[in-house]
């Protein structure tokens, strides 16, 4: 039992150690980019023409005159306290800027894992079960093609297939970002069938492999041999066995998905954090970023921790 607990603590110390990396990390590569908030509000006559002590007080009012450690600093212990501060230019509060898209983008990610997470399974099986034979070798073949084609490629070919040639679905999504969940999901099919292909498409070849080692387990064959029904021995047996070493990559496949969404978010217009993301690096507004940054850092840490718990 305290072998257990210390091995909880370590796991729980080495993910904070990671959060705390990762947004130092965060703080310095917005640092990096060129300009400010007031480069995007002012045109270059504008700051041409303003008095340099005025220009020395406006960037003082948006905080943009402190060292980089004073602000690093201030931006560890906000954001631990989750607080990400205001936006520099309207002074909106960040985490309401985020929150709508944030629900969105989550909204979005876990109807693809609810269709995509059954879909894998039972294509990871299928091909386990039939190894070697011409279904197996089938599935094989357009699981990889899936894999490989970029998300935004398959995005331009539904869009072209099933919203240009077969007016079926719309192109973009036109649903406000504050609009109910079920709106936006009723006009997401395209935007899910894009993600779901390469999801699936990952997740069952990972499946279909640990499923093959278990399935050519010693334990699994004197099974067989005592006259279990094979689709006991599969699904009671053999697929536990095989989900288990796959939870760490299932988890941050899942939690990066909520990072990965943004292309699939732009190429539809979906009002998500992709979305968001982009207007905060157009305008300068570095706390939006940093807050979208890091809270998708944080949802694969904590997915990453919780599979690491899972099988200790």
């Amino acid at each position: 039992m305290e072998g257990l607990i210390t091995a909880i603590a370590r796991r729980v110390a080495l993910s904070l150690l990671t959060l705390l990396a990762l947004a130092v990390f965060i703080f310095v590569a917005t640092e990096v980019l060129p300009g400010d908030a007031l480069d995007v509000v002012l045109s270059s006559d504008e700051i041409a023409n303003i008095p340099p002590e005025r220009l020395a007080q406006m960037k003082r009012e948006l905080g943009l005159d402190r060292p980089a450690h004073e602000r690093l600093a201030a931006f560890l212990v906000n954001a631990a306290q989750g607080d990400f501060g205001r936006t520099l230019v309207s002074k909106a509060p960040v985490a309401e800027v985020i929150a709508y898209p944030m629900r969105n983008s989550l909204a979005l990610a876990s109807l693809v894992l609810l269709i995509a997470l059954p879909l894998a399974v039972l294509i990871g099986v299928a091909g386990a079960v039939w190894h070697r034979r011409l279904a197996d070798h089938l599935l094989a073949t357009a699981t990889i093609i899936g894999y490989s084609i970029p998300e935004f490629v398959i995005g331009t070919l539904l869009v072209i297939g099933f919203a240009v040639l077969l007016p079926w679905f719309p192109a973009t999504i036109t649903v406000d970002t504050r609009a109910p969940v079920h709106e936006l999901l009723q006009v997401s099919a395209l935007p899910v069938a894009t993600i779901v292909i390469g999801s699936v498409a990952y997740l069952s070849r990972l499946l279909r492999v640990g499923m093959i080692e278990a399935l050519a387990a010693d334990n699994i064959e004197r099974l067989r041999m005592t006259g279990v029904p094979g689709w006991r021995v599969v699904l009671r047996h053999a697929l536990p066995a095989a989900v288990i070493p796959c939870l760490t990559a299932m988890a941050l496949y899942a939690a990066s998905m909520v990072s990965g969404i943004v292309v699939v978010e732009l190429v539809f217009a979906i009002p998500g954090l992709g979305q968001e993301l982009v207007r905060g690096v157009a305008r300068r507004e570095m706390h939006v970023v940093q807050a979208i940054a890091l809270a998708s850092a944080m949802v694969v840490v904590v997915l990453n921790l919780l599979a690491d718990l899972s099988i200790l």
